[in-house]
């Protein structure tokens, strides 16, 4: 079989797919990627005159007015005759600074002579040392008890309290009802343990049994002696909306 006996053949799909992709940069004076060979279509379709009023440019109103042709504007005369009133004197005045304003400090200070000889005084150097907290922990007596070098006033020494203040500083004692907690390991009585449970509590301890919707069971029925019911007068005075929401027909 020769090669010419398949060139009169239909090309079968895994020959088109085996085909490699074509290069479309070959030509590089193409001015874009579309085929040279499409055939230009004529637009037939035309323009409505909707479309046509909508592309013509906005106009400028009527009622605009260009800027000034000159940047010097003419003053008229009554203008530059005009006297300011007093009023007007005292607003174009400049605002002045407050007496109080102060400048800022400059970031170096100059240390007066004064300051530079002075003698700090022995209260000032004791209370410039720092504190010790581990040594006044240690050290520190019961508030019970007065420091060293401190003593009782000689007011507090002949002070005696009164029968009141003796009376709030006796400790609160317990309820004679009082009973403490019971704890949690405690032995259970013989008789608790031989206790038979009554019928009625038998009764109450049961669950309470409800009727499943596949039993018959209708949460939307209604009892026919609720459809016999008659409301009472309160009743119905109740259900009566108030006079302030009851709105009366247009005739």
């Amino acid at each position: 079989m020769c090669a010419a006996q398949f060139s009169f053949a239909p090309e079968s799909r895994l020959d088109v797919l085996a085909r490699p992709k074509m290069n479309l940069l070959k030509h590089q004076d193409r001015p874009s990627v579309y085929w040279q060979e499409k055939i230009d279509i004529a637009s037939t379709c035309n323009m409505t005159a909707r479309q046509n009023e909508l592309a013509q440019p906005k106009t400028v109103n009527k009622m605009y007015k260009e800027d000034r042709p000159s940047p010097i504007w003419p003053v008229k005369p009554s203008a530059l005759q005009t006297v300011p009133s007093p009023r007007l004197e005292k607003l174009a005045k400049a605002k002045s600074i407050s007496q109080e304003w102060m400048e800022d400090q400059l970031a170096y200070t100059v240390v007066t002579e004064a300051a530079k000889k002075a003698s700090a005084s022995p209260r000032t150097i004791q209370l410039a040392k720092p504190k010790d907290h581990a040594a006044i922990s240690m050290s520190s007596p019961p508030k019970s008890q007065p420091e060293e070098g401190k003593g009782f006033f000689h007011s507090e020494k002949g002070v005696s309290p009164t029968a009141r203040t003796q009376a709030l500083a006796v400790p609160k004692t317990e309820h004679s009802q009082y009973q403490p907690d019971l704890t949690v390991l405690r032995h259970v009585p013989a008789s608790a343990l031989n206790a038979q449970a009554s019928d009625r509590i038998c009764q109450l301890a049961r669950p309470k049994t409800r009727k499943a919707i596949f039993d018959g069971y209708d949460p939307y029925q209604i009892s026919p002696a609720a459809k016999h019911a008659d409301a009472s007068p309160r009743v119905i005075e109740l259900c009566i909306p108030p006079a302030r929401r009851q709105r009366h027909k247009k005739v």
